[in-house]
């Protein structure tokens, strides 16, 4: 997996996830502040969190499920695995829109090659999907996609100028390669783009679809 494709992971995902030890608690008190307070549920997150959603299935909204899962990923960074494997096996289960599971899969599906050969923009665009593996499918919202893609070169070259990304672990972006990247994507092509105007339009009356629903 390129160092281009952890990176924007990282970043769009969990910037501190190098210096955390499985649980970012000043996200996850936001998070459960908000179950609360019924003010929405859900982020505050890490990837190591989301690892063990996309491993046990359990996504239900509630305390209890939120405590195991602290939990669980106390006890996989403390004992069990290192920060590669984590994030090796992230990449390689999460669902990047429709049937692809893991950043090949979405590599092969998008851009018709392995993840091994893609760009900043597109990984940056791959590492955009997991927000919302619907909303951000290519085949299907194009421009949505591309979008998304722009929030995370932002967010690279944010973490970047700001010195907030750990460069023993992750790549920085220069200027250069971040206005390259953003030229790439206003023409890029996705290899499986075949969907028809029909079943766009189908598409389009239920953008909005909940998790569960999309699930």
């Amino acid at each position: 997996i390129p160092e281009y494709m952890k990176t924007a992971q990282v970043c769009i995902e969990d910037h501190r996830f190098y210096q955390h030890r499985g649980v970012d608690f000043k996200g996850t008190l936001g998070a459960v502040f908000k179950l609360f307070t019924h003010s929405g549920g859900g982020g505050g997150s890490t990837l190591t969190q989301q690892l063990i959603k996309n491993i046990t299935h359990e996504n239900q909204v509630s305390l209890l499920r939120k405590i195991k899962e602290i939990f669980t990923a106390l006890n996989m960074e403390s004992e069990k695995y290192t920060k590669e494997q984590i994030l090796e096996a992230y990449l390689n289960i999460v669902n990047y829109g429709g049937i692809c599971q893991g950043v090949e899969a979405a590599a092969k599906c998008y851009f018709g090659k392995s993840i091994t050969e893609c760009s900043l923009a597109e990984c940056a665009l791959i590492a955009g999907i997991t927000q919302n593996p619907y909303q951000f499918n290519p085949l299907i919202f194009e421009e949505d996609s591309k979008e998304r893609a722009l929030v995370v070169l932002d967010r690279m070259r944010e973490l970047t100028k700001n010195g907030e990304l750990d460069t023993r672990y992750l790549t920085p972006i220069s200027e250069t390669e971040y206005q390259q990247a953003k030229e790439e994507l206003k023409s890029m092509t996705f290899e499986g783009n075949d969907v028809s105007e029909t079943s766009n339009e189908e598409f389009q009356d239920v953008s909005k679809w909940n998790w569960y629903i999309d699930y």
